[in-house]
């Protein structure tokens, strides 16, 4: 019997080592967020607060799984079986809303990338008025900087092109948009106002960031969502080992020591 359970062993702890990659690799894009100097850690950082959170808990439930399935600890399998089926309904419910929720969650993420580039040159907590609209700025979320991070890295200028900073409270002086939009000195070896004059715009980006950030935002998103369904998949194949070997060794009683045939005490 034991020779057919050591398959079965096998796949556990291969299994608890894909946990265990998953969540480096969570722990990795998690990191990377929140470091991230292009403006997508001001929104991301809750999400990768998440995913760290999530990696930690992968990584420990990995190790707790490797030593009952390698020793046969009846406990250490109980215990993984209870973290193996917290995880599933959690990966089950997360998946499901990520599926369902998309088109909303998009919708106000657009929303908020709108109202931040209306916001940017505001200070404070000030509020500004568009369109008979009122927008206030987002706690821990300082606009100014995030839309400048933003230009920076992805090498855009304004939500659609450049010359939406015109229309943006901020563009009271129509033929000038933020320094961020400069292309770098060492690219157009020439000083960047900021001017938008027929002869300085090839100093500046004059695509939109929409496109770039929509980009970012969709692969964080479909990252996340199918990082769910994966681990969801395994989880369950998971429980279904671990059930298996709780069967095997139900007669064990708990805190059980295997001890070899071969020993003999002195």
């Amino acid at each position: 019997m034991g020779i057919c359970m050591a398959p079965f062993k096998c796949v556990l702890v291969i299994l608890n080592v894909l946990f265990w990659f998953a969540g480096a690799f969570m722990l990795y894009v998690g990191i990377k967020f929140i470091q991230d100097d292009n403006g997508y850690n001001q929104v991301g950082g809750r999400p990768a607060v998440i995913l760290l959170c999530s990696a930690s808990v992968l990584i420990v439930g990995g190790i707790i799984g490797c030593v009952g399935a390698m020793w046969e600890k009846k406990t250490c399998l109980g215990l993984f079986l209870v973290f193996l089926a917290s995880v599933l309904i959690v990966q089950v419910a997360v998946t499901s809303l990520m599926f369902t929720n998309k088109k909303s969650m998009k919708s106000n993420f657009d929303d908020f990338l709108s109202d931040q580039f209306d916001l940017y040159g505001a200070s404070g907590n000030d509020t500004v008025v568009v369109n008979n609209k009122t927008i206030n700025p987002v706690e821990g979320i300082n606009a100014t900087e995030f839309i400048d991070n933003i230009q920076t890295g992805v090498q855009c200028c304004g939500l659609h092109n450049y010359t939406d900073w015109a229309t943006f409270p901020w563009g009271e002086n129509k033929t000038v948009v933020p320094v961020s939009c400069c292309k770098p000195q060492s690219e157009t070896n020439t000083t960047c106002t900021g001017s938008t004059a027929a002869k300085d715009l090839h100093l500046i980006y004059q695509t939109g960031c929409e496109a770039g950030v929509n980009k970012a935002f969709y692969w964080f998103f479909d990252f996340l969502t199918w990082t769910a369904l994966g681990l969801a998949i395994l989880t369950f194949l998971g429980c279904c080992i671990v059930v298996g070997l709780l069967c095997y060794h139900r007669n064990q009683p708990i805190g059980y020591s295997h001890i070899s045939p071969g020993y003999t005490e002195a």
